[in-house]
């Protein structure tokens, strides 16, 4: 069954899962071409990455790549660390490939995907501190994390909400905490401003870049994105009730854990659509708890030949969104 192959821990799984984002992205890199640089509008890093995305296309198309490819063994090693999903799986790097590859003209550098990098970083911090006894600085770590983030892509801030949420899921009331969050989201701000002014330039061009980032970007789809992501809506329900029912089952921390992905999930769907400056790539934040939530669903479902065709359809609708 097909599940059931691609649900193992078999060393070609591992090999298909990671041709799939180089096998997608060998056109782009093909097309790849160096352009003149245009206006850069954006946040400080974010900016960076814009301009070497234009200047050097080749390679920052193969650095998107990697970063793809580590992004997914991040999530697996998340899971492995803090066993959320009951058994080691290579699924999440499954989904995750499947979700944030399935835009086309997504298969470049862009600062959304630098800044997703990170954001995998805050769930390592905050899910580290769940037992820790004591004052836990994870908080301050997190915090840095996600302000970083924003300085690449801004609507990466909002994100600072699940932080908080997190708090309130993870650890008991402990002031000093939610002081480290704080301070840890305000220093990164603190350190550019401080660089801006020693290099004499205009504080208010960080300002001007936040502001840029809520200008509004098309969001366009064909027929084949539409109908694939309209799918994935579809499976999110259908996964979700399957969650629902389960949840009262899973140890605590397990609980807790996919509670944090909820809040993330539902910030990455209110900021895309109600920030249109977010753009497309909110859809690499999306894939982050989207990907542990389809890969606790196949892991625990019946193995049948209707949940062979629920997961046949992902490998499907990739494909017909590449020829499309």
């Amino acid at each position: 069954m097909l599940l059931k192959y691609f649900n193992s821990n078999r060393i070609s799984v591992i090999v298909i899962f990671l041709l799939l984002p180089v096998l997608y992205w060998i056109p782009s890199l093909v097309q790849g071409a160096t352009e003149p640089l245009s206006v850069i509008k954006g946040m400080p890093f974010g900016k960076w990455v814009t301009a070497f995305n234009e200047n050097f296309r080749v390679l920052a198309s193969l650095i998107a790549l990697l970063l793809i490819i580590l992004n997914g063994y991040l999530l697996i090693q998340l899971n492995t660390v803090h066993i959320f999903i009951p058994i080691r799986t290579q699924l999440p790097l499954f989904f995750y490939i499947i979700l944030s590859i399935s835009l086309i003209g997504m298969q470049h550098l862009t600062p959304a995907l630098v800044s997703s990098t990170l954001m995998i970083l805050v769930f390592y911090r905050i899910f580290s501190a769940y037992k820790v006894d004591g004052i836990s600085i994870n908080f301050l770590d997190a915090g840095l994390l996600i302000a970083t983030a924003s300085l690449f892509y801004f609507p990466a801030i909002l994100f600072f909400v699940c932080l908080l949420v997190a708090l309130l899921l993870l650890r008991p009331f402990v002031w000093r905490e939610w002081l480290f969050a704080f301070i840890g989201l305000l220093l990164p701000y603190t350190f550019v401003i401080s660089g801006f002014y020693l290099l004499d330039i205009p504080v208010k061009n960080l300002f001007t870049g936040m502001a840029d980032s809520f200008a509004k970007v098309p969001k366009n789809l064909n027929l084949s994105q539409i109908i694939s992501w309209s799918y994935v809506l579809l499976f999110t329900l259908i996964a979700s009730y399957y969650m629902t029912k389960a949840i009262d089952s899973m140890k605590i921390h397990a609980r807790k854990y996919f509670l944090v992905f909820l809040a993330f999930f539902l910030v990455s769907v209110i900021v895309f659509f109600a920030v249109s400056g977010s753009g497309t790539g909110m859809v690499y934040y999306a894939a982050l708890p989207l990907g542990y939530l389809f890969s606790y669903y196949f892991v625990r479902c019946n193995r049948n030949w209707i949940n062979d065709i629920f997961f046949g359809l992902f490998l499907i609708l990739l494909i017909w969104q590449r020829i499309g």
